[in-house]
């Protein structure tokens, strides 16, 4: 694993993914309580770990526990910029961790980047 490449192309889907939801919250008004924000944000989560996966497996070796590897380390580096920007400067509550989107963004992850592994061996 290029752990390099693997953790600035987490940092962009989070980078990615932050902006999303800020479009979400703030452009269209959907609230975390709203069906229809998570109907809109699993999908683009979605897309977003499909894209910045696909971009690391450019010229990287492929198999499903590589892909697995990325996954974890996606979340990791969410789960780092979370706490350093998310939690302190706008949701100000470390139990955000705990929320079932977030949970399900980190399963989907998982799943997405080994599933494209896999495919792109």
């Amino acid at each position: 694993m290029k752990i390099k490449k693997a953790i600035l192309y987490g940092a962009l889907a989070w980078v990615l993914i932050f902006f999303e939801v800020s479009i979400l919250m703030f452009g269209l008004k959907l609230t975390p309580s709203s069906e229809y924000y998570y109907i809109t944000h699993i999908p683009l989560v979605a897309i977003i770990i499909s894209f910045c996966s696909l971009l690391y497996f450019r010229k990287t070796k492929v198999d499903t526990w590589e892909g697995f590897k990325l996954g974890i380390t996606f979340i990791i580096i969410g789960i780092i910029l979370d706490a350093i920007i998310t939690v302190p400067l706008f949701v100000k509550d470390y139990n955000f961790f705990l929320k079932t989107e977030l949970l399900i963004s980190y399963v989907i992850g998982v799943l997405i980047t080994t599933i494209i592994g896999s495919i792109r061996k």
